[in-house]
Formats: C-alpha cells, structure tokens, sequence
C-alpha cells in the first residue's frame, strides 16, 4: 500500500503543550484512521503551527474520507506521496565500501 504524508495546521483547540489534550487528539486520529481502514504510522507538530502525519492507505479517497469523518474540510489539509523512506534504519554500514564520511567545515 501506498505511504502519504498528511500536512494540516494544528486546530485551535489543540494544546499541543498539554500532555493530556495531545493524548486525546492522538486517540481520535488512532480510531478515526483504524475506522477508515489507513495505518497511522505517527506523526509531529511543529513550531510553525503545523501537524504532519505519516499513513500507509489504499489511496488519496481514503485519507479524505479520514479527514472527512474529523470535520476537517479538504482545503485544511494536504496529502503528498511518499516517494522514499529515510532515516538511521536504513543508513549504510559504515564498513561499506562505498560510504564515505561526511565533510567537516
């Protein structure tokens, strides 16, 4: 399945400084996107004001539909295709005779 990165900005309502409040927002997400059969791989809030989400779907409709059943409208959110996963888990061994080391300045 498909893999999506789903951009909105953080609701009023949405204390992301209140430890309890983040858990509430988070098991809303967890049910409405299990409902909607979409695997929520987790996601972040940012300083700017924004939230992004990484899912794994079916499709576009499904996380519109997500959206659709949070009351978030289509023009409050932005769906971008994954097109490659990065990070520590899939580095190069350093041992790798291709790696080279960084360069310093």
């Amino acid at each position: 399945m498909p893999t999506y990165l789903v951009e909105r900005v953080i609701p009023p309502a949405f204390d992301i400084e209140d430890p309890a409040v983040v858990a509430l927002h988070s098991r809303w997400a967890a049910d409405a996107y299990q409902a909607t059969g979409i695997v929520w791989l987790g996601g972040v809030a940012t300083d700017r004001g924004n939230m992004f989400s990484v899912v794994v779907a079916d499709g576009v409709d499904a996380i519109k539909r997500y959206c659709a059943s949070l009351g978030i409208a289509e023009a409050e959110f932005k769906v971008s295709a994954v097109k490659a996963v990065i990070g520590p888990h899939v580095a190069m061994a350093r041992d790798d005779p291709r790696y080279r080391p960084p360069r310093t300045l």
